[in-house]
């Protein structure tokens, strides 16, 4: 049987329309197979061909599209990167003026008694808010690796300082509202003459009694001025006083300014550090030309000289 197959044959026959010889080609079976298998392998080898080609083809598009897609991420990161490392400048700006309020409030503190207790958590706050953006500061700046690395530690610390930078000047705005509050300026022109505290009677030849204010001697109509921002709340004629006006400047503040010989501001209206509000006079029980000041506080008057500072 193995004989017979091997005998087996394929012939090709050509046939001419001429009187030429007819021509053929005996091929033996196993070679007809073996091109049929050749031309069918060949057939599927184009094909797979074909398929890796087009999906290499496809893959060539979209890893174009992630590259584009990857560029224009990494332009966003390094815009991200530029605008927070502005941030992280302002930052610095925050925290300079944190240093420069510190010096300020110290020296404030320093120089008035008074606001020391008002003084001292809030240069806690801003020393403690010091200290620590500057520790993160350091950790964000020496950080190693690539815009992505650093655009994420400038967020992270941002996420972190932001809040605590706008605590502290909450802080900030608010001890310099109570600051303002604090009558500092000088209500007039001229010398004090008589201090705050017990003092000899002026209409008598013997006797004490207790001087709730100052006396600052000037020149008969005078300006005086608003010691600082308020409400005017009294404009009138009281007693021993005479003409006299009452300023709340919140706080517990409230300041007086008697013997007047008129006024220029009307009860209700806001007034602003330095606005001219009356004019020296010697209304009332007065030995001569001058303005009666005093400084309340709680409800109670204290010495206007710890907080006189300047005209």
């Amino acid at each position: 049987m193995a004989d017979n197959n091997k005998n087996r044959c394929f012939t090709i026959m050509i046939v001419p329309h001429s009187e030429e010889d007819t021509f053929s080609l005996k091929l033996p079976l196993y070679v007809v197979k073996l091109a049929a298998a050749v031309v069918v392998l060949f057939i599927i080898g184009f094909g797979l061909m074909g398929f890796a080609y087009l999906r290499a083809s496809s893959e060539a598009k979209e890893a174009q599209s992630l590259r584009e897609i990857n560029r224009a991420q990494q332009e966003e990161i390094d815009t991200l990167a530029v605008e927070t490392q502005k941030m992280m400048e302002q930052l610095d700006e925050v925290d300079a003026l944190v240093d420069k309020m510190t010096d300020k409030l110290e020296l404030e503190s320093d120089e008035n008694i008074d606001l020391q207790p008002q003084a001292m958590p809030v240069l806690d706050a801003l020393k403690g808010t010091e200290e620590n953006g500057h520790d993160r500061l350091y950790a964000s700046r020496s950080s190693a690796g690539g815009v992505l690395d650093r655009a994420a530690d400038n967020i992270a610390l941002l996420q972190d300082s932001v809040p605590e930078r706008t605590e502290t000047l909450d802080v900030i705005d608010q001890y310099i509202d109570r600051i303002d509050a604090i009558p500092s300026l000088w209500p007039a022109r001229g010398r004090i003459s008589s201090g705050f505290g017990t003092r000899r009677k002026p209409y008598a030849k013997s006797g004490y009694q207790f001087h709730t204010g100052i006396d600052i001697t000037g020149s008969y109509g005078s300006s005086i001025y608003a010691s600082a921002p308020g409400t005017v709340t009294f404009t009138g004629y009281r007693g021993s006083l005479g003409n006299l006006v009452i300023i709340d400047h919140g706080y517990g503040y409230e300041t007086y300014y008697a013997h007047l010989t008129d006024f220029v501001v009307t009860v209700g209206e806001q007034v602003e550090r330095g606005q001219i509000i009356a004019h020296m006079g010697s209304s009332g029980r007065t030995t001569g030309t001058h303005l009666h000041y005093e400084v309340h506080h709680s409800g109670s008057p204290v010495n206007p000289t710890n907080y006189l500072k300047q005209l």
